[in-house]
């Protein structure tokens, strides 16, 4: 909120300008009753021992009748007029003010969450529920908002309105205020039913959470559902989760809705003992303190604070509702690595040599690598072999940086600086977005040159599939690719990789949707680059008799 101070301190005093005009609208009643009920009224006979807020109020009475009565009504009306308008543009105006810190609020919270995404820890990523993140970037987002932003604007804006009123109820009475004043106290002890809500937000996004990754998986696992006849299963068990967050939600609001038809019942009551009280002692009395037309001003100033006490009481049950919202999005932040700054820690020269040192990796209690040294054969196409689960794409993607070792080092060219940028990993399913096919090839290195570009399309067999499409390059290939097949896919896939003009490239059974011809004249032209590390992981027997060295990790596990 720092960066947002100057537009908060013009909001606060805009907001506090409507309350004060709204309060004179108030007190302008006292001088409507005097011109329409004038028989006994006397103003200006008390205004040597009244306050300075009679005083005023008898001066803007004494202006008005000295035009004449009928006169002094349309003055009257044209002041009303006058105080009304500007209240409503004070009141426009803090509502827009809060409005920009708030959207700029948000916009901070979704870049923030965006680049948590993109700095987690890759392992840890792998283990979550993507719905989760989901939940957080949509739900969490618009629930931050209206549960605490918005909280946030009625609070404050219904505390500077408060502290007005009871600012003013005091100077005029201060005795009879002091009930305005219990009446705050029962109102912040009504607030007594929200102090689970905080909690109770945060099982509900949770919740949520889970709901969305279930949709998400329904989405993504489509023909698998449908295959595997689990339509009913899937609808099953995603209406169970469905109804379990709705009964949360419905709990959490009975709680908040609570709030405001006991405060307002409480507040009526008061206003009822004030209308007695006052007028048996106040106005009735001989040495009242408050002429009769002031004392219906009074009135009209302690219910308009019933708005703003109630209101309050609103905003305290939301926002603790909300803070479990602001928890659940400080927690995503807080869960990603500081991303590392690749123009000092990533390698700048050609890569000569790759080494493991002692490495050690396991995915919880499954030890995949324990105290590994290798040294990785450079310039020549390895072939990285074994069974599922004996750590071949751990591997490659350790190599990447995707994947830190849990002891030991990777020393490339002999230091442990990342070759992220230099190494290309092509994975087996190929991951598309809903663009061009030279957008998906050149995505995020713009600087690639024309020249790379060929080269990369060439090599990569993506030459048939612009031939066969009107607008080549240009070609639009849908949400993940999902206009071209898994072999075209696969290909572009692999021209992206290529295209930076990688030292190392780490295919991850990058070739198994490809027929045996296409990935033939792949193998082919990369070996004719020069000095280039090719490492294969792969099962297809062609493939691994295609390459220079093979590596059997399920030996080296066991070395």
């Amino acid at each position: 909120m720092q960066r947002y101070k100057v537009l908060l301190l013009a909001f606060v005093l805009t907001a506090a300008s409507a309350a004060l005009l709204t309060m004179a609208t108030a007190l302008s009643v006292t001088d409507f009753l005097q011109l329409i009920f004038p028989i006994g009224s006397t103003p200006t006979a008390s205004s040597s021992v009244a306050n300075p807020v009679m005083r005023l109020v008898d001066g803007v009475y004494d202006i008005l009748i000295a035009q004449g009565a009928a006169r002094a009504l349309l003055l009257y009306a044209l002041l009303l007029f006058v105080l009304y308008g500007l209240k409503n543009i004070f009141s426009y105006l803090s509502a827009v003010l809060f409005a920009r810190v708030k959207v700029g609020v948000l916009r901070d919270i979704r870049n923030s969450l965006h680049r948590a995404v993109l700095n987690q820890d890759f392992l840890r990523w792998s283990s979550q529920a993507q719905g989760q993140w989901l939940s957080r970037m949509s739900n969490d987002t618009a629930e931050y908002e209206t549960n605490l932003l918005d909280s946030i604007q009625m609070i404050v804006t219904a505390s500077l309105t408060m502290l007005i009123y009871i600012a003013m109820l005091l100077y005029l009475n201060w005795q009879m205020t002091l009930i305005v004043v219990g009446v705050m106290l029962l109102g912040t002890l009504l607030l007594s039913a929200s102090r689970r809500l905080k909690r109770e937000s945060r099982k509900l996004q949770s919740l949520n959470g889970e709901l969305m990754s279930t949709t998400q998986e329904t989405l993504d696992s489509l023909k698998e559902i449908k295959a595997a006849t689990a339509i009913d299963y899937v609808n099953e068990r995603q209406q169970q989760q469905n109804a379990v967050f709705t009964q949360r939600r419905i709990a959490i609001y009975r709680r908040i809705y609570a709030a405001s038809p006991l405060s307002d019942l409480v507040g009526n009551i008061i206003v009822v003992g004030i209308l007695l009280i006052g007028a048996a002692h106040t106005v009735a009395a001989s040495s009242a303190a408050m002429p009769p037309a002031l004392f219906v001003s009074y009135i009209m100033i302690y219910v308009l604070l019933l708005t703003p006490i109630k209101d309050f009481s609103n905003a305290i049950a939301q926002l603790k509702k909300g803070r479990g919202v602001e928890e659940r999005i400080a927690e995503a932040c807080l869960t990603a690595v500081v991303a590392a700054d690749e123009e000092k820690t990533s390698q700048t020269e050609p890569i000569s040599s790759i080494e493991l040192k002692n490495v050690s990796f396991a995915y919880d209690d499954n030890e995949v690598f324990d105290r590994l040294s290798l040294e990785l054969p450079m310039h020549c196409h390895t072939a990285i072999t074994g069974e599922s689960g004996s750590g071949k794409t751990t591997l490659g993607r350790m190599l990447l940086g995707l994947l830190t070792p849990q002891q030991g080092e990777i020393l490339i060219n002999g230091s442990t600086a990342s070759g992220r940028g230099r190494i290309a990993y092509i994975p087996q399913e190929p991951m598309l977005f809903n663009g061009t096919i030279e957008d998906n090839i050149r995505f995020g290195r713009q600087w690639i040159t024309e020249d790379n570009l060929r080269n990369a399309v060439k090599i990569a067999q993506v030459e048939p599939i612009i031939r066969s499409h009107p607008e080549g390059l240009q070609t639009n290939i849908g949400d993940g690719g999902s206009l071209l097949s898994g072999g075209e896919r696969q290909r572009v896939s692999i021209a992206r990789a290529l295209a930076a003009n990688p030292d190392v490239i780490v295919m991850d059974e990058a070739t198994a949707a490809l027929d045996a011809a296409t990935e033939q004249n792949l193998t082919s032209s990369l070996r004719q680059l020069p000095d280039r590390t090719v490492f294969v992981i792969a099962h297809r027997a062609s493939t691994i008799a295609a390459c220079d060295k093979q590596i059997n990790i399920e030996n080296l596990r066991t070395a």
